[in-house]
């Protein structure tokens, strides 16, 4: 198994994607949703951090957090956040031996303000990338809503610079 080294910052922002094994799509239904959602919240309430954005596909999903200025462990909230949605899925499916996720995950540490409106529009584009919608503000599974409301006209994505090849956003 390879050594990753990752890059951890302390009051770093970063990047993530997390996917389900073998891909399954197991975030295809409001309860499975549900339910990464409370932990999500579980975590941030036993190891604090900010949630600046995200989105939840079917089959993954990414994250842009920050971390208190003290802080250098996301892996900790990673694992927290994966673990517990482990047990409550396994829990809501009856499939105790479940696997639901792969083993590693995808990590950007955010460079500037630049490379933080990247990811930030990435993630909200993320929906019509993978044909699941063709506005971004009708993907019900995203931050979102929660930065431009009612009227997703206000904030159009250049989705023309997530075509680059070069870049990996871990999917």
């Amino acid at each position: 198994m390879p050594n990753y080294i990752r890059n951890q910052v302390y009051g770093g922002t970063y990047f993530f994607t997390l996917v389900t094994h073998n891909r399954k799509p197991f975030f295809s239904d409001e309860a499975s949703v549900d339910i990464l959602l409370k932990a999500i919240q579980q975590t941030k309430i036993r190891k604090p951090f900010d949630l600046i954005a995200y989105c939840i596909l079917f089959d993954h999903l990414h994250l842009l957090i920050s971390l208190p200025i003290d802080d250098r462990s996301f892996s900790q909230i990673l694992r927290n956040i994966k673990r517990i949605t482990t047990m409550d899925i396994r829990e809501l499916l009856g499939k105790p031996e479940l696997i639901f996720w792969q083993d590693r995950f995808w990590e950007h540490t955010i460079r500037d303000e630049e490379d933080l409106l990247h990811h930030f529009e990435y993630i909200h584009y993320n929906p019509v990338k993978h044909g699941y919608v063709e506005d971004y503000g009708d993907w019900a599974w995203s931050s979102f809503g929660q930065y431009f409301n009612v009227d997703p006209s206000i904030r159009k994505i250049d989705s023309t610079k997530f075509e680059d090849k070069n870049n990996s956003y871990g999917e």
